[in-house]
């Protein structure tokens, strides 16, 4: 079995975030500031850099307790500055705690900045507000990726409980190959591979088989199904866990 997908949440979660930056960065808010004017141009023209340094301008000018401190964390997770998008989000919810977007952003960057540990604080705390499949996602991903497994299993059996919709899709790669398969079967694929590692073979088979149910081309289910079962029969090394990139749409969903 190839290893879990890891690194999906930044392509698909981060619609909190693109939301509040989208409302914070208002043409109106601030046009008679020169910076603020840059921001807006520099936004029209697709040009995140330039719009990032603008912001720096005119937080530095304003001070950081104004919410463009927030928009300017969005840019730099835009721009994979997760250095930077931490400092600003991170700063930000010293005076907003509960700011959902800012708390995701930090999350995410902890994650990018290989702090597993630190980030799973984050995305805790965030899918116990949100109840959000795709935050429980992310924190199994993270949770398992450090082998805390019987909190992943916790977390496991809570998205079970979820609702999930048809448009809830992730990413992954095996290899070379990339692909997108349903949230569901994400989910239910590191369920299957959660219960594997806590030798509960038989109950895992029955994730992965649920996960093909969702995804008939979701191949990383598929190769630990397989495994699995050969495995069983004898014929081959134990399963190994993966990790995740943008790909193509999903094959089929049976409910």
């Amino acid at each position: 079995m190839k290893k879990i997908a890891m690194v999906g949440l930044a392509v698909m979660s981060l619609f909190i975030a693109n939301a509040q930056a989208i409302k914070k960065a208002s043409p109106v808010a601030g046009k008679k500031n020169p910076h603020i004017n840059v921001f807006n141009q520099a936004l029209r023209s697709g040009d995140v850099n330039a719009a990032a340094v603008a912001l720096n301008y005119y937080i530095s000018e304003q001070g950081a307790s104004n919410t463009y401190a927030d928009t300017l964390a969005m840019l730099y997770m835009q721009l994979g500055a997760y250095p930077q998008c931490y400092y600003w989000a991170n700063g930000r919810l010293q005076q907003n705690p509960d700011d959902k977007a800012l708390m995701e952003m930090k999350g995410i960057s902890l994650d990018k900045m290989q702090q597993p540990k630190e980030a799973i604080d984050v995305f805790e705390k965030l899918f116990k507000a949100t109840q959000n499949p795709y935050h429980a996602y992310k924190l199994m991903e993270l949770q398992y990726g450090i082998k805390r497994l019987a909190e992943c299993l916790v977390t496991a059996n809570a998205a079970e409980k979820l609702t999930y919709k048809p448009e809830m899709i992730m990413t992954y790669s095996v290899g070379e190959q990339v692909g997108r398969t349903y949230l569901e079967a994400g989910v239910l694929n590191i369920h299957g591979l959660t219960l594997y590692d806590l030798d509960k073979k038989a109950e895992a088979k029955s994730y992965f088989e649920k996960a093909v149910a969702l995804d008939s081309n979701f191949v990383l289910a598929r190769q630990n199904l397989e495994a699995i079962k050969l495995e069983a029969a004898g014929k081959s090394a134990p399963v190994n866990p993966a990790t995740n990139t943008p790909g193509a749409p999903p094959a089929n969903k049976n409910n």
